[in-house]
């Protein structure tokens, strides 16, 4: 077995139907069960197609869950999916985020020294 590179699973290892529902979360996030559903031409318009479609993709999704691509979130009965990535980026955002207040303190007091200057 040869050593894993990345922290992310070889997206070229995915079954073809979990790599093409991890291309549509993204670039459709967030998105739920029933919106892939939707775009794969499932028919969702009973409420037995619904619940059918939503158990299915609820099942791929939990396997991208536990291959860490992607983060969920339950709202009421439905789930809510994104990419990870995404999740990384708000991290490293919410880090920085305090930085941005001195930023534009700095940049609001420049803009001042420039007035009285001129």
């Amino acid at each position: 077995m040869k050593p894993k590179s990345s922290a992310l699973p070889d997206l070229i290892e995915l079954p073809d139907i979990e790599r093409r529902i991890y291309a549509f979360v993204l670039t459709n996030w967030p998105t739920t069960p029933l919106e892939l559903a939707e775009n794969f031409n499932e028919s969702v318009r009973t409420r037995e197609d619904k619940k059918r479609a939503s158990t299915k993709y609820s099942y791929y999704l939990k396997k991208l869950l536990e291959k860490h691509l992607i983060v969920s979130k339950k709202a009421g009965n439905s789930v809510i999916v994104w990419p990870l990535v995404v999740e990384k980026y708000r991290a490293i955002h919410d880090m920085l985020k305090h930085h941005e207040v001195e930023h534009l303190a700095l940049l609001k007091s420049s803009q001042t020294e420039v007035k009285l200057d001129a």
